[in-house]
């Protein structure tokens, strides 16, 4: 097959998560026979106009800084770039929910190729949020055109019924991730005397990390041994929250690492990850967490149930729950043994489930339904994705 993926920022030198997920599914693609085109901005000067990158063929559109210079001129660049490839694509891939995505899906229908769309987030960066944009209304009106859409978490399937979009149209599927080919969780040095959590993502308010450090006084009050919390990450709270870890005589037992080009060999020197977002859709860090054998204390928002599954789902706690927080911190560090098997049980659940091979052969199989008109059976592909995982988590609970 020959597919288009629509990526409004595609790497190099982005190292986001929804296009470090792009690059992987399209490698994977790649790896498995397909030509994989990718349509993008150029926003930045070291960019060409067209490159390959791991095999992928990157066509950019230049960007324009100036908003309403861009929201005029941008749409007919991407026109006239999707005109030239149209007969070298058979299916498109848009890769979010933007302005950007809903002009290819506009362009795209118009050159009758069909649109797959992805829905990487909810709440006030998914559907709800665009339905209270100016020209929201259009937005999702474009939006609904798609041939089948992306649901990685059950509220994104809610967030689709609450538009009318059929049904039997929705793709469920997650994230992947590649397979490391060392174990991560079999030789990470553990010590009797020390614990370190470890944190990964942007530091802005909606990953939680001043719930993170209120709760983190929790546990050096309480810890019978040394703790250590590492904030891999930059963003505009950072300044904010070095204050706060001063005004809580925090002192030593946090470290603010930035940013990081080898995430997962900072996972491999920590004990445990935790994650306290008020909202997210399918966390990648999450994912390279459980791949690093770590185990997982998150929030119970977006796909972080489904990623964690039944054995992990104890540790999943409300958001803001800054007791609830300390608590499930406080017992791992004090469990060595209770760490590892959790650990395991997350890096077993990347392999059989999260792994980005086995993600592409679910895509392989909703391109090819979507390609030979049978669209409305793209619901059936991981029909009890979302059902299954809460069926284990009721049970877990109970």
């Amino acid at each position: 097959m020959r597919i288009l993926m629509a990526v409004p920022k595609y790497p190099f030198p982005v190292v986001g998560g929804l296009e470090r997920q792009a690059h992987e599914l399209a490698k994977a693609l790649v790896q498995r026979g397909h030509v994989v085109h990718v349509l993008s901005s150029r926003f930045d000067h070291r960019q060409n106009y067209f490159e390959m990158s791991d095999g992928v063929r990157v066509h950019r559109v230049q960007w324009v800084d100036y908003r309403l210079l861009r929201f005029l001129l941008f749409p007919f660049r991407l026109a006239r770039v999707l005109y030239k490839l149209k007969r070298n694509v058979d299916v498109v891939h848009v890769h979010n929910l933007s302005w950007f995505g809903a002009f290819v899906t506009l362009f795209a229908k118009a050159l009758r190729l069909p649109v797959i769309t992805k829905l990487p987030n909810i709440g006030e960066f998914g559907i709800p949020g665009v339905r209270r944009e100016p020209f929201g209304s259009l937005h999702v009106a474009l939006l609904k055109k798609s041939d089948a859409i992306i649901a990685m978490t059950p509220e994104s399937v809610a967030e689709l019924a609450s538009i009318g979009y059929p049904s039997p149209r929705v793709l469920k599927v997650t994230n992947g991730i590649p397979l490391l080919t060392a174990n991560l969780a079999t030789v990470r040095p553990h010590s009797p005397d020390a614990a370190t959590a470890v944190f990964v993502g942007r530091i802005s308010p909606e990953k939680g990390v001043i719930d993170l450090l209120h709760a983190w006084a929790t546990v050096k009050a309480h810890a019978v041994r040394p703790v250590k919390l590492r904030i891999i990450g930059d963003g505009p709270q950072e300044g904010e929250l070095k204050v706060l870890v001063v005004s809580l005589g925090l002192g030593a037992t946090v470290e603010f690492v930035g940013h990081c080009g080898d995430v997962a060999a900072e996972l491999a020197k920590a004990d445990l990850f935790v994650l306290p977002s008020y909202e997210e859709g399918n966390s990648n860090a999450i994912l390279e967490a459980m791949r690093a054998g770590l185990p997982i204390i998150a929030t119970r928002v977006g796909g972080g149930p489904i990623q964690v599954g039944g054995e992990g789902e104890r540790f999943l706690v409300p958001p803001g729950n800054r007791q609830a927080l300390a608590d499930r911190l406080l017992e791992l560090i004090e469990d060595e043994a209770l760490r590892f098997r959790l650990g395991s049980a997350m890096r077993a659940r990347i392999e059989s489930l999260f792994a980005i091979d086995r993600i592409a052969v679910i895509y392989e199989q909703a391109y090819e339904l979507i390609l030979s008109g049978r669209r409305e059976q793209i619901g059936q592909i991981n029909p009890g994705l979302f059902s299954q995982d809460e069926t284990e988590d009721r049970k877990c609970a109970g």
